[in-house]
């Protein structure tokens, strides 16, 4: 318990200073066109959470990174596996500007919804398939990528739940490409009680693209979609013997 406390309360901090850091360029960018303050919301929502990952949490969770997909990224769909509240913070590893695609309730949350908004984030259970079509659309175009949790909700424990299929439909009709990123090691950070357990390391991989013409080459996104869950799901389990044989060997 007392983990849990002192780590929320460097949250907390870390957030505070955050704001009064971040507080000119977020006033300045509602004077702003749209466009142009949805960018510079998307870098603050970034360094924010490169400041919960590297500086708020780092003394008591350590968050590893692999990229083994190289730095030519253009803008596309990255597809995450989704264990715990936690992973939406930890896209900011990626280091991309990117929107999440999130499910209704984090977007009715006074703080994280309001700054979900301004930076064009889409709720998934209120945007019907055209406008978010056209939407994802618009945002590739202009160099912002897309952070998808497929499974929908987050499965608190090792096992992957099931993809829906309509990102993949999505990156088919747009040609963008898919990114699979594998995360393991915090779904007890935190736990559905909002409790952080003795887990000392977060491993995040993220794996080689999927370009458009091997998402092409599968009879239709159903097939992509069970491609890339077999890839991540394989990932992961390897990801998790890695965490498992690490600790025995501390």
């Amino acid at each position: 318990m007392a983990r849990t406390i002192l780590i929320y309360l460097s949250i907390v901090l870390a957030t505070i200073l955050y704001c009064l850091t971040a507080g000119i360029p977020y006033i300045l960018s509602l004077f702003l066109p749209a466009r142009t303050r949805g960018h510079i919301i998307r870098q603050i929502i970034l360094y924010y959470g490169q400041t919960i990952v590297y500086i708020a949490i780092r003394p008591f969770i350590r968050v590893r990174f692999e990229n083994r997909c190289g730095d030519n990224q253009r803008p596309g769909i990255y597809v995450c596996n989704h264990r715990s509240a936690s992973d939406p913070f930890l896209v900011s590893v990626l280091g991309k500007e990117v929107i999440q695609i999130v499910n209704g309730w984090p977007m009715r949350l006074k703080f994280y919804g309001y700054f979900a908004r301004l930076g064009e984030y889409i709720d998934a259970t209120q945007t019907d398939y055209e406008t978010f079509r056209t939407t994802i659309k618009d945002l590739t175009s202009r160099g912002v990528s897309v952070v998808s949790f497929p499974e929908g909700t987050r499965s608190g424990g090792r096992v992957m739940n099931k993809f829906r299929s309509g990102i993949f439909h999505l990156a088919r009709e747009l040609q963008l490409p898919i990114y699979p990123c594998c995360i393991v090691g915090n779904e007890g950070l935190p736990t559905r009680q909002f409790r952080f357990q003795k887990n000392n390391t977060i491993m995040m991989r993220l794996l080689p693209a999927i370009s458009p013409a091997e998402a092409a080459s599968y009879p239709t996104a159903f097939g992509v979609k069970m491609h890339v869950h077999k890839l991540i799901r394989q990932e992961t389990e390897s990801m998790d013997r890695e965490l498992d044989n690490a600790e025995i060997q501390n």
